[in-house]
């Protein structure tokens, strides 16, 4: 496999997943990193709330609801949490890449998800093949 080409990845991830450049979820609202609650899938959504998780998985913050969030913030909560049932399948994948394309995560630290399935500039940002 070829060297990742950082600054092509990003530009195709946003071509082909546009929900990436969402500022107040997504991964550029929150730090790199694994969720606070099930330490399983990858950060998506900062938090506010009594539960003290400052951010969750989609299905984590589906599971903890307006408790992740104060009570002044709960509407936004369930137009986050709407916002990430909206998302494709692969989610956590286009998130990791989306922050080894910014340099968050370091491809040796992590497992780089399968191209398989991502749009060809993704594929070819990577060095895989389109």
């Amino acid at each position: 496999m070829e060297p990742i080409d950082r600054h092509a990845l990003r530009r195709a991830l946003l071509d082909s997943q546009p929900w990436l450049a969402a500022t107040d979820a997504g991964p550029r609202a929150v730090s790199a990193g694994l969720c606070d609650r099930c330490d399983e899938e990858p950060r998506l959504l900062p938090t506010c709330g009594p539960a003290a998780f400052q951010a969750l998985c989609r299905r984590c913050a589906e599971e903890v609801g307006d408790e992740g969030w104060c009570e002044g913030h709960r509407a936004q909560g369930r137009a986050a949490r709407q916002w990430a049932a909206r998302l494709p399948d692969r989610w956590a994948d286009a998130v990791v890449l989306w922050w080894v394309s910014t340099g968050e995560l370091r491809v040796d630290t992590v497992g780089l998800p399968d191209p398989e399935g991502f749009s060809p500039g993704v594929r070819v940002a990577l060095g895989a093949s389109a």
